[in-house]
């Protein structure tokens, strides 16, 4: 018999948009970063956030707050994208990002001479 806590087990899918939020990031991050105590390390010196938080969102127990997330996507593509996709705009970035990319690439080539 479990102890009555009022903390609900999570069983399967996310229920509703803010442990959706929270699945995606925790997602992108250990796809990433994977779940080792260097990446928890990393994850906290690049937001600030103590290593307890970090181990929050790396198992989706909480969601970054706005400023630890704007740090996340400064340095993680993948946490970048996660948030594209939950906000619907990954398709509008895309074109944008590609063309970049490829401007990117153009100069690459004039600077070292290829064509």
């Amino acid at each position: 018999m479990l102890p009555r806590t009022s903390k609900k087990l999570r069983h399967g899918e996310p229920a509703g948009p803010g442990e959706s939020y929270s699945h995606a990031i925790a997602e992108a991050l250990s796809a990433e970063m994977g779940r080792s105590r260097r990446s928890i390390k990393t994850l906290s010196r690049w937001t600030g956030a103590s290593d307890r938080t970090v181990q929050n969102w790396l198992s989706a127990v909480r969601g970054p707050s706005g400023p630890h997330l704007v740090e996340l996507a400064r340095h993680s593509d993948a946490v970048h994208e996660a948030f594209l996709s939950l906000t619907g705009r990954l398709e509008d970035a895309r074109p944008r990002i590609e063309m970049s990319a490829a401007l990117i690439q153009e100069g690459l080539n004039l600077l070292t001479g290829k064509d």
